[in-house]
């Protein structure tokens, strides 16, 4: 999922550096899949991760884009995600 793919109204933007890399990211909703994400690209605006929250079924699911990401990365997006999308009961 792209974040020109999908219907979004931003609630959050960010640039954050992670291991000597920078990241944007942007918190949005998808309307077709009927929830929200947390979405991370790269300094050259490709997509390197995912967070989506299902209002369906109140479930978090992480979807990594790149074979290696650095831990400090996901534990990032993992905080933020429980922070700023709505909470799994």
């Amino acid at each position: 999922m792209a974040v020109s793919d999908i219907s979004i109204v931003s609630q959050f933007s960010s640039v954050i550096e992670i291991a000597g890399q920078s990241y944007s990211a942007v918190i949005g909703s998808d309307v077709e899949r009927d929830g929200m994400f947390l979405e991370v690209t790269d300094a050259a605006n490709a997509l390197v991760a995912v967070v989506f929250f299902s209002d369906r079924d109140e479930c978090m699911t992480l979807t990594t884009h790149r074979p290696d990401m650095p831990l400090s990365l996901i534990e990032w997006m993992i905080g933020e995600a429980k922070e700023r999308l709505p909470a799994a009961k």
